[in-house]
């Protein structure tokens, strides 16, 4: 009875695989697929003009992933500068041509847009007016969220990003925390295999401005407060292009991270104002 009960159920399993694999095999192939499988000739032409759902080969969707992957480091790398004051990291996420339009509610040094800041006044000045503003502000830290990509083709992209910004501003008893919350609209192109931000939208929903409650206690030692680079913080005033080894933050023990030089160099072409 046993041996019977088996063989039976030996039976359906197989009968079950068999109906599997001729499902399998009556389905279409994937578009820009053949029987000798999928291309890798990413042209994007491979849409189904019918209303059925978009399918597209393996390859195409894992170099979407990458391509989005990629654009995501960008982004990180462009908040990452803004708090670590790494003026060649900022101008690394942009290309020369590059357009910045900023308004910010509550500091407007950092405006800017295409018409007051034409390209490629972003690429060469507008890290360094950036970092003219942070200089004025203790300590600031950028986070970034709900980040949509759309891969318009293989070389060209439209971003939305969530940001929130905290900025410690004044000392003592003065002390604010103004945190703004906004969303960072970008196009993005991609040349060989790197891409770039071509343009940069940013727009703010709302901000608050709190007293600073926070306080270091003592004995706590330096060796655990992050700090950011010690000749772009407004107080030695030093010209430095993001570049060499006198980034201190201990991040740079642990992060390759990449830098455009300054493509104006000369001392004093980027000096901040002093600090009190």
């Amino acid at each position: 009875m046993n041996t019977l009960m088996a063989s039976s159920k030996l039976l359906r399993l197989g009968t079950l695989l068999t109906l599997c694999f001729m499902a399998l095999a009556s389905q279409p192939s994937f578009a820009g697929e053949t029987a000798n499988g999928a291309g890798f000739d990413r042209t994007f032409n491979d849409k189904e003009t019918k209303s059925e759902q978009w399918r597209r080969s393996t390859e195409n969707r894992i170099q979407d992933l990458l391509d989005k992957d990629a654009i995501k480091d960008v982004i990180y790398h462009m908040m990452r500068s803004l708090d670590r004051m790494d003026r060649g990291l900022m101008r690394s996420t942009y290309w020369p041509e590059a357009i910045e339009e900023h308004q910010d509610p509550e500091f407007p040094v950092f405006f800017s847009d295409a018409k007051t800041n034409p390209a490629p006044a972003t690429y060469n000045s507008f890290a360094c007016k950036a970092m003219q503003g942070f200089a004025t502000l203790r300590a600031t830290q950028h986070r970034v969220s709900n980040i949509l990509i759309d891969l318009k083709d293989q070389n060209s992209a439209n971003v939305e990003s969530y940001v929130w910004a905290f900025h410690l501003v004044g000392e003592g008893d003065e002390a604010k925390e103004v945190t703004l919350y906004g969303r960072m609209m970008f196009n993005f192109e991609k040349r060989g295999d790197e891409w770039r931000i071509l343009r940069r939208l940013t727009v703010f929903d709302w901000f608050t401005k709190v007293p600073a409650t926070g306080k270091f206690a003592d004995g706590y030692m330096d060796k655990f407060k992050g700090t950011r680079d010690t000749n772009q913080d407004g107080r030695s005033g030093e010209f430095h292009d993001g570049s060499d080894t006198r980034r201190n933050d201990p991040s740079y023990q642990f992060l390759n991270l990449p830098s455009d030089a300054d493509p104006m160099p000369g001392k004093g072409a980027c000096k901040f104002p002093i600090t009190k």
